[in-house]
């Protein structure tokens, strides 16, 4: 299957299961994936219940790809709140990444305060020598590098146009495609990055309104379409299912253990 679907894990502080459970879990379930949660400090051995390497071992038993995703809010100046640039954070976070074996790493950066649109063109420009050290970073270490876009609230990298200005100017980074951030009239210009996208999030919503992060069946995305329109165009890569909601659309925890694998043949069944 072209697209390995997977799940993020759910190591959060309000729904957290040790790793080796949700690995249990993933595999039995029949996913091909799973994403974990990098850290500004870098994800530690106590946030997942179990020591890297064992974590590892069971993920290549069970054949199951692990990725990861660093979700970071930054400054005007492309600073975490800790003073810490995201190329620093990536490098915080490189004992989890090879210690369990990540073969996708991508940055998830937002801004905060929302930045006037003046100083995102900016920001966004003055981000790139990081992008490329970060694939530089990930070359050196045998993993895929790449970014995700954002919900247009955010300003930051949320258009088709302010994607393929990074893509182009750095080369061999990818591109994270969320379906639940895609406005409709930007659906066209996402599609033409596809031969960049390294890895999926996929999650409902209830187009016009994004970001909802709801399980599948439950907003108005047409997930068939999606799927067939990247399998035709030979998309290859984890699908990682991010249906956890949003304190907007009902708060969180909407992934269960049931909700997960109803979207998970729901997933399939579209790719059919």
């Amino acid at each position: 299957m072209s697209l390995q679907i997977g799940l993020n894990g759910r190591f959060f502080e309000q729904n957290w299961r040790p790793a080796r459970d949700e690995i249990d879990f993933a595999a039995a379930s029949g996913f091909a994936s799973i994403q974990f949660q990098g850290k500004p400090a870098g994800l530690q051995v106590a946030a997942l219940g179990a020591d890297f390497a064992s974590i590892r071992q069971q993920l290549e038993t069970k054949q199951i790809t692990a990725v990861m995703e660093i979700n970071l809010q930054i400054d005007a100046t492309g600073r975490a709140a800790t003073g810490q640039t995201p190329f620093e954070v990536l490098e915080a976070n490189l004992p989890a990444i090879t210690g369990l074996g990540c073969k996708y790493v991508h940055w998830h950066l937002n801004n905060q305060p929302v930045l006037e649109f003046q100083h995102v063109a900016e920001l966004e420009i003055g981000l790139q020598p990081q992008f490329a050290a970060g694939v530089a970073l990930a070359q050196q270490h045998g993993f895929k590098f790449g970014f995700e876009h954002n919900d247009p609230i955010l300003r930051l990298f949320t258009t088709p146009q302010a994607c393929r200005q990074l893509l182009d100017a750095v080369s061999d980074l990818g591109f994270v495609w969320d379906f639940n951030h895609t406005l409709p009239e930007d659906l066209a210009g996402f599609l033409q990055l596809i031969p960049r996208m390294s890895m999926l999030h996929i999650s409902d919503t209830p187009l016009p309104e994004v970001n909802c992060h709801l399980p599948l069946g439950m907003g108005t995305i047409d997930i068939p379409t999606y799927c067939q329109t990247l399998v035709a165009a030979n998309f290859h890569g984890p699908a990682i299912l991010e249906i956890g909601g949003l304190p907007k659309s009902g708060g969180y925890g909407r992934d269960t253990d049931a909700a997960l694998i109803d979207s998970l043949a729901c997933l399939k069944a579209a790719l059919l």
